[in-house]
C-alpha cells in the first residue's frame, strides 16, 4: 500500500531519507508546472522548484501532520515564486516569453478544438497562455491552482492566505476575464 504524503513526511522527520525521495518524485513535476505557470520563465521555474525542495529539507520540522501536506508544499512554492518575482521586480529582460532554448512552453493546456491540426492547436495554446499570463496576479495564481492543479477552494484559501469567499471571487473574475479575452476563439470554433 502506498504511503500518504503525511506518512512520508513523518518518516522523513524520523530519519528516513528515502521518504523525501518519494515526495520529490511525487511532487517535482507538479511544483515545476505551478512555478512555470506562475513565473512564465523556465529558468525561474526551475530555480523556484529547487528552492521549494531545499526549503522542504530545511523546514521539515515546521510541518505539522494535522495539516494537509500538499497545501503546505504549495504554500512553500507560492512563497518561492513571490520571492523570485520580488527579486526580479527591478530587472528588465530582453528575452521573450519563450524559454531560453527558443522552444515553446510545456504547459499542459487542454485542447479546446479537436481539429487534428497541430499548428492550429499550438496557436490556440499560445492565445490561452498569453491570456492567463495577462491576468491580475491574484486571479492568475488562484486560477492556476484551481484549474491546473485541481486544488479545492479551501486549499487555495490556505495557500494564498485569502478568505474562501475572496478566492471564489478571484477565480470567477479570472474566468470572466479569460472569457472576454478569448471570446474570439469561441466564435472561431463555432464557425
Amino acid at each position: 500500500m502506498e504511503q500518504s504524503d503525511e506518512e512520508l513526511m513523518k518518516a522523513y522527520q524520523e530519519g528516513d531519507e528515502e521518504a523525501m525521495g518519494v515526495i520529490f518524485v511525487r511532487y517535482q513535476k507538479k511544483i515545476f508546472n505551478f512555478a512555470y505557470r506562475f513565473l512564465g520563465q523556465r529558468a525561474d521555474a526551475e530555480d523556484a522548484t529547487a528552492d521549494v525542495f531545499l526549503n522542504l529539507l530545511k523546514t521539515d520540522a515546521f510541518y505539522q501532520p494535522g495539516a494537509k501536506f500538499s497545501t503546505w508544499l504549495y504554500t512553500i512554492a507560492r512563497n518561492a515564486c513571490l520571492s523570485r518575482l520580488r527579486k526580479h521586480r527591478n530587472c528588465f529582460s530582453l528575452s521573450s516569453a519563450k524559454d531560453s532554448a527558443g522552444g515553446g512552453s510545456d504547459w499542459d493546456l487542454p485542447d479546446p478544438v479537436a481539429t487534428g491540426d497541430a499548428l492550429h492547436k499550438k496557436e490556440i495554446g499560445a492565445h490561452i497562455q498569453k491570456a492567463v499570463e495577462g491576468l491580475v496576479a491574484g486571479q492568475k495564481e488562484a486560477l492556476i491552482l484551481r484549474e491546473y492543479h485541481d486544488l479545492s477552494y479551501d486549499e487555495i484559501s490556505k495557500i494564498t492566505g485569502e478568505s474562501l469567499s475572496n478566492v471564489k471571487i478571484l477565480i470567477f473574475r479570472a474566468r470572466e476575464q479569460l472569457r472576454q479575452n478569448l471570446g474570439f476563439l469561441l466564435k472561431e470554433v463555432r464557425s
